[in-house]
């Protein structure tokens, strides 16, 4: 019978140690500590996971936030704060404060850590407000058309966000407003009033949201396209106050509320554009946490459980996944 070296014109590759990235997909190798054949592979999202990172100075849930998880911001919350901390990959920096601390706001989740707009809210109570941050500090500019508080929203830079849904202290709101780094236009409604969603990611022309309270339809998915809405694919378990990493296509819901009162969870799932799929479980619970970066290097931070949390979780992705082969 002929040998790989024949069939292939190379031997197998004999290693000590399994390799941390992949020669090719479907990389054959023996690995002389464990004496086992194996085969490598790149990793996918399916593979990913979450550990610890650094802990916020500062507990809260409700609050904003945006970046990578090497470089993300972490602002805001309840109760209500106008503390900004500053992650650089391994621990939290408390940095210059909002010029009007609240929660529940709306935020463009996608932007990069040094561009970044923070709009409306709950301060005493439902505001307007609407504030941009440059990497060191706050600048307060054009107010929402409509205040509301605990909608969803996204948006890649403190120049583009949608923001939508949300309470205006009478009724749930379906309104949307588009932000270009000048003025606030009121754009498409979504489908359906949405409370407590917060689950958002993308840019002002390729958005998803996703959630809602128990008063509405909490697995509801809708896509943004720069003028309309559409729905698409139901979230696997319904909820609200999710965290949300990556873009419209290449989504991550981690966290959030089931029921009421509200029962913080610690589910994922992952949006390929047309499905969900359920995947590794955050290490704690966390209901109204915020996520940020992508979905092969992600961020969950704060939240409640109860109580308030100060947690931050890493979502990573491995380079690469070895299975060994076992004779049938």
């Amino acid at each position: 019978m002929a040998d790989l070296k024949e069939i292939r014109g190379t031997r197998v590759e004999k290693l000590d140690t399994n390799p941390t990235t992949p020669g090719y997909n479907g990389q054959l190798f023996y690995n002389t500590a464990s004496n086992n054949y194996k085969v490598n592979r790149a990793g996918t999202v399916a593979d990913g996971a979450w550990s610890s990172g650094g802990t916020l100075n500062t507990a809260r849930g409700n609050a904003h936030a945006s970046g990578t998880q090497t470089a993300g911001l972490f602002s805001g919350g309840d109760p209500v704060h106008a503390v900004t901390e500053l992650y650089d990959g391994s621990a939290w920096t408390e940095t210059a404060d909002m010029n009007t601390g609240r929660a529940q706001t709306f935020f463009s989740n996608s932007s990069p850590q040094t561009d970044f707009i923070a709009a409306s809210g709950t301060s005493t109570s439902i505001t307007g407000v609407v504030e941009s941050w440059n990497g060191t500090s706050w600048t307060e500019t054009t107010d929402v058309n409509t205040g509301t508080r605990n909608g969803s929203s996204f948006g890649e830079s403190s120049t583009a966000m949608v923001k939508t849904g949300g309470y205006g202290g009478a009724s749930y709101s379906t309104s949307a407003e588009l932000w270009n780094g000048t003025s606030w236009t009121e754009v498409a409604e979504v489908s359906g009033a949405r409370f407590v969603s917060r689950g958002g990611a993308g840019t002002s022309t390729a958005g998803i949201i996703a959630g809602d309270y128990p008063t509405g339809t909490t697995d509801a998915v809708e896509t943004w396209d720069g003028t309309s809405w559409t729905e698409v694919s139901e979230i696997n378990t319904g909820r609200s106050g999710i965290g949300f990493s990556g873009t419209q296509t290449t989504a991550l819901a981690h966290g959030g509320g089931v029921g009421a009162p509200q029962a913080a969870q610690v589910l994922t799932e992952s949006w390929n554009g047309t499905s969900w799929t359920e995947l590794s479980d955050l290490s704690q619970a966390s209901q109204s946490g915020c996520g940020a970066g992508s979905n092969t290097s992600g961020l969950h931070m704060g939240g409640y459980s109860p109580p308030n949390l100060s947690t931050t979780e890493e979502w990573t992705v491995p380079d690469a996944v070895t299975t060994t082969i076992t004779a049938s």
